[in-house]
């Protein structure tokens, strides 16, 4: 197809289109373009970047998808992105990208080509828009057939496509006088010329000793005011000045100028600071074509905070940053040369599928990864790496951008860790209504049973039978308070309102006040209570939790003990501390284990796992009917975890069951 024939065939198509090299430039445009983009000169498309015509936030996007259609060369690539009509007005169209073969041109052109879109989300997924600018000012610095003043001319162009401004420009300090030295302006503009707000964002910057400054209303309005050739026709929302500094001292302030209310993000501001080293060391070198591009381009690549590396086709480390450098522990001339095998972590050393990824870069299909890393010390390191296809040095090469992902994993993993409390905590709340709903239930329909027998019979019973159903109301009421209380002091402990108040105590005479108040019921089943804890051992902890998770368990002892039965707390101080403590405390600390024993029914060995847990919560009538809630134990051990101790259970069936836990010593 002849050069003529294929700008005859994109004027000939209704879409508006653009003829674009392997960059972007635009080197030939359809009419279509004017009123669809609202430009008001054809002739001012032409050397223009397509990246003009797309909304701000999707630039980098935008040419991500040029550039692997310029990389496949055989496959067209569609997505929809807001472009630009005028100064202020986006809507939606759907762009697609596409290879030109031609014989009669030499280098990849892709022809762009847009239609209008319903307004909806783009179908792109945003991408790291770090990978696709390194990639961009790689090709750029990489290049040493262009010369100095060209390549800071490219900079120039890319600042000003990239944030999606009007103009931009680099204006340097000549015998004492502020000069444009390169400039670059939108198709959009209308009227800002290269030199316009230079000498007055200079002022206001030295006035206000800053090296970088976004000026946006109300402070602009009077800042255009300072400007007698400004013409308000021009669309002027935000003017971005930063100056370059070489051997400390200002050697000239690159400005952009914005159509929209632009805001400078941290990354846009390092993205600037990196192109204003470059041309600080580009206006060094003057226009010496014989200059090595390698300061520019090392000092690039060492102004990103992660680490970057440059491979050849061959698998080959031909460079490195200083933040490549600090991560792996290598010195740059241990790792020139080196296959990254070197930097895997055993079981990621596989040679083929390195080689396989890299390929499907070159190949023009960008890769993105979790790899396990190791450095030079041997720790294994998580990462994410992304490689993009980019030209170095005359050959085509792959940039590897890592990303550490150290911190990231203990986010998911402590978000992992709230999520499965928060199931947790719904399944605690399950249980708690479905015990309301139940327990609750049975214990009234006992008490309105009677109190109904009651009402309609009370002409007709004798004494002996009121006495009767009364003592059934009365028990019934007594498990029903005891219910409410025990669920009401989870409740307390789930919510964090009861109060946590630890003194030092003897434990000794703690344990004797609860027996004296569960004494009566021991007798009434012919139970002795027995406290074998010496006295004067004292105890560090909240004493009313501690007191009740003895009077839960010496509860239940009897509860579950035949008549002429006995129940036995015992205290030790054991020798193995790993299951004595919950929470870590200092090595000097000892903990006290205090056991409640029994002869009684004993529990089921696949209950044991259970009873501290509401979700599997158990409970059964004691010897001699005595109804259960099934909370006592799960109030427990919340209890004495909160104490820092732990608490489990030994039994076995028919023979009895012992409840140990643990409580902390006092100094």
């Amino acid at each position: 197809m002849s050069e003529i024939s294929v700008y005859q065939l994109v004027n000939a198509i209704s879409d508006a289109a653009f003829v674009c090299d392997h960059t972007g430039r635009i080197i030939y445009c359809s009419d279509h373009v004017i009123p669809f983009f609202g430009i008001s000169d054809k002739a001012r498309v032409i050397g223009s970047s397509f990246q003009s015509y797309i909304a701000y936030e999707f630039i980098d996007e935008a040419y991500f998808m040029l550039s692997n259609t310029v990389n496949e060369g055989s496959n067209k690539k569609t997505g929809k992105f807001p472009v630009k009509k005028g100064l202020t007005e986006t809507f939606y169209a759907s762009i697609t990208f596409a290879p030109i073969a031609n014989d009669h041109i030499s280098g990849n052109y892709i022809l762009v080509t847009f239609r209008e879109a319903p307004v909806a989300d783009p179908e792109i997924g945003l991408l790291h828009k770090k990978d696709v600018r390194l990639s961009r000012l790689v090709e750029i610095l990489s290049n040493t057939t262009v010369q100095s003043g060209d390549r800071t001319s490219k900079l120039v162009s890319q600042i000003g496509e990239t944030l999606g401004a009007i103009t931009c420009t680099y204006s340097r300090f000549e015998k004492g006088e502020l000069l444009p030295y390169a400039a670059w302006e939108s198709p959009f503009n209308k009227g800002i010329t290269p030199q316009l707000f230079g000498k007055q964002i200079f002022d206001y910057l030295s006035d206000h000793k800053e090296t970088l400054s976004l000026i946006r209303k109300p402070l602009l309005t009077e800042f255009l005011k300072s400007e007698p050739s400004y013409n308000e026709e021009s669309g002027v929302k935000a003017i971005l000045g930063f100056t370059v500094i070489k051997n400390k001292v200002v050697d000239g302030i690159l400005t952009a100028v914005f159509p929209f209310n632009y805001t400078l993000s941290n990354f846009d501001k390092l993205f600037i600071q990196t192109i204003s080293s470059v041309i600080e060391n580009e206006s060094s070198a003057g226009n010496d074509n014989t200059v090595s591009v390698e300061p520019s381009f090392r000092d690039l690549i060492d102004r990103f905070a992660d680490p970057i590396f440059i491979i050849s086709e061959e698998g080959i480390l031909l460079e490195a940053n200083e933040s490549a450098l600090k991560y792996y522990g290598y010195e740059r001339e241990a790792l020139i040369g080196q296959n990254p095998l070197l930097l895997s972590a055993e079981g990621k050393d596989d040679s083929e599928l390195i080689r396989q990824m890299l390929e499907k870069t070159l190949n023009g299909q960008p890769q993105k990864f979790e790899w396990l890393v190791k450095n030079k010390k041997g720790e294994i390191l998580p990462t994410e790496i992304s490689l993009t296809k980019s030209n170095y040095k005359g050959q085509e090469t792959v940039i590897a951008a890592v990303r550490d992902l150290t911190e990231m994993k203990k986010v998911v993993n402590e978000l992992l860790r709230h999520n499965h409390e928060l199931v947790e905590s719904n399944l605690s709340k399950d249980k708690f209504f479905s015990i309301f709903a139940h327990d609750l239930k049975n214990p009234f329909q006992g008490l309105l049973g009677f109190i109904d027998l009651l009402y309609e019979d009370l002409d007709e019973l004798s004494n002996d039978q009121v006495k009767e159903y009364l003592s059934n109301v009365r028990n019934a009421s007594y498990h029903t308070y005891a219910l409410l209380e025990n669920l009401l002091e989870w409740s307390r402990i789930q919510s964090g309102k009861m109060p946590f108040t630890p003194t030092v105590f003897d434990i000794h005479d703690e344990i004797s006040s609860v027996i004296t108040v569960l004494d009566n019921n021991a007798t009434q089943k012919d139970i002795k209570l027995i406290n074998e804890v010496d006295s004067g051992i004292m105890v560090e902890a909240d004493r009313n939790m501690i007191r009740s998770v003895i009077q839960n368990i010496v509860t239940n002892s009897i509860k579950f003990s035949n008549s002429n039965g006995r129940v036995v707390i015992r205290g030790r101080v054991p020798i193995n501390y790993t299951k004595a403590r919950n929470t870590t405390e200092p090595g000097d600390r000892q903990w006290l284990e205090i056991s409640i024993s029994d002869n009684g029914i004993g529990i089921p060995e696949e209950i044991l796992p259970k009873l501290f847990k509401l979700n599997g919560q158990y409970s059964s009538a004691g010897t001699a009917n005595e109804p259960g809630t099934g909370l006592g134990l799960v109030l427990c051990h919340e209890m004495v975890e909160k104490n820092g101790g732990r608490i489990w259970a030994e039994s076995i069936p028919g023979q009895g069951t012992t409840f140990i836990f643990t409580i902390m010593l006092s100094n």
